[in-house]
């Protein structure tokens, strides 16, 4: 398990055109066993036992960022399990997420250290991911820009801990 999850969140026009192509495949009958997050991508899960430590240290390295637009072009799939919509150029995700690897280090899960970082949003996540469900995702999805607003900090129960909003 883990203590927190660090996302990314949208403005608004994005997070609801994300939204609707989840309520889409939904009503379509498409399964979705994610828990039931705000449209978002992840920057990564940690443990800190001591929360205001954790916060003071992500108050320092957001205190920085900015907002950004990140353009989505591709709908894609992990080993057909997770749908998901690719961002077409990770640069600033990536140079962002090197900050929060180096600065958080020691509070990464273990098992994440060495994962290559695939920032994504994810649509749906089941067994079947197959032709069906892309076609579907594809009635409802184009390509688009979005604009990062917001980091969020949640714990395991899906608890808003804090909101950064970014400059």
């Amino acid at each position: 398990m883990y203590d927190y999850v660090l996302q990314y969140g949208f403005d608004k026009e994005t997070e609801q055109f994300v939204q609707n192509i989840k309520n889409y495949l939904k009503e379509n009958k498409i399964k979705d066993e994610e828990r039931n997050w705000l449209p978002h991508i992840t920057i990564d899960l940690y443990n800190c036992k001591d929360q205001e430590t954790f916060i003071n240290k992500l108050d320092n390295i957001i205190s920085n960022i900015k907002r950004f637009n990140v353009r989505f072009i591709n709908l894609n799939d992990f080993n057909g399990k997770i749908l998901y919509i690719e961002p077409f150029d990770t640069k600033e995700l990536i140079t962002l997420k090197q900050i929060f690897n180096k600065a958080l280090y020691e509070y990464r899960l273990e098992n994440t250290r060495n994962r290559i970082y695939k920032p994504h949003i994810t649509l749906c996540k089941n067994d079947d991911i197959n032709q069906n469900t892309y076609d579907l995702a594809h009635n409802v999805f184009h390509s688009f820009i979005g604009e990062i607003t917001d980091i969020w900090v949640y714990n395991q129960n899906m608890e808003l801990l804090k909101e950064y909003e970014l400059k």
